[in-house]
């Protein structure tokens, strides 16, 4: 799924605007995939890391862009015997 935002006074607004500054994919299907690795120059590698749930978390410097691949907390809770769970995100 991708979302577009642009700044609006210091702010992060949605719009509907396909070339905005800002793109969020979330759970990228295959087109989209090919998009960020056709279109915008993102290495196959790099994409797949940010995807990775067990990705180690960590911080790219290559000659064309930084990569950051970390982790999020996703759910912690007593119902399931505190179990710390996490999600893997990539900018």
């Amino acid at each position: 799924m991708k979302a577009n935002y642009d700044i609006v006074d210091g702010r992060l607004v949605p719009t509907e605007n396909v070339n905005s500054i800002i793109q969020v994919f979330v759970d990228p299907d295959e087109t989209e995939r090919m998009y960020l690795i056709g279109e915008l120059s993102l290495d196959e590698h790099t994409l797949a890391s940010a995807l990775d749930p067990d990705e180690l978390s960590r911080v790219e410097f290559e000659p064309k862009h930084v990569a950051v691949i970390f982790k999020r907390p996703k759910h912690y809770s007593a119902d399931d015997n505190f179990l710390f769970r996490v999600s893997s995100m990539g900018l």
